[in-house]
């Protein structure tokens, strides 16, 4: 598991026989799962601004190389800009999830 996760042997549910128990099991549950979800974006956001940086500090400098020709420096530029655009889009998707989570979990209360 990664230093963000958490290892799934490492939780043991107990289940109650009396059946009552069913909606305090779903929200125990979703209450990791959410919280989990958070650390993720909160994770994700840092390593989002920092691929950001990386990759404008890596295409300025590759447009300013004397040895590298124009077409290898807008090839830099380009992957880099690709990658931004890929971490922006995951990014959208992480908080649509959020979004769905939240939508969904209060569904379940109201029900």
């Amino acid at each position: 598991m990664s230093e963000f996760t958490d290892d799934p042997d490492e939780e043991v549910l107990v289940s109650d026989d009396s059946g009552e128990n069913g909606n305090e099991e779903d929200e125990s549950r979703q209450q990791p799962i959410a919280s989990e979800l958070l650390q993720l974006t909160n994770d994700f956001a840092a390593f989002s601004a920092d691929c950001a940086f990386f990759c404008d500090a890596f295409a300025a400098i590759a447009e300013e190389q004397e040895d590298m020709n124009d077409y290898t420096s807008y090839g830099a530029r380009r992957n880099c800009n690709r990658l931004k655009e890929q971490v922006i889009n995951l990014d959208c998707r992480i908080h649509e999830l959020q979004r769905r989570m939240r939508e969904q979990s209060c569904s379940e209360h109201e029900d």
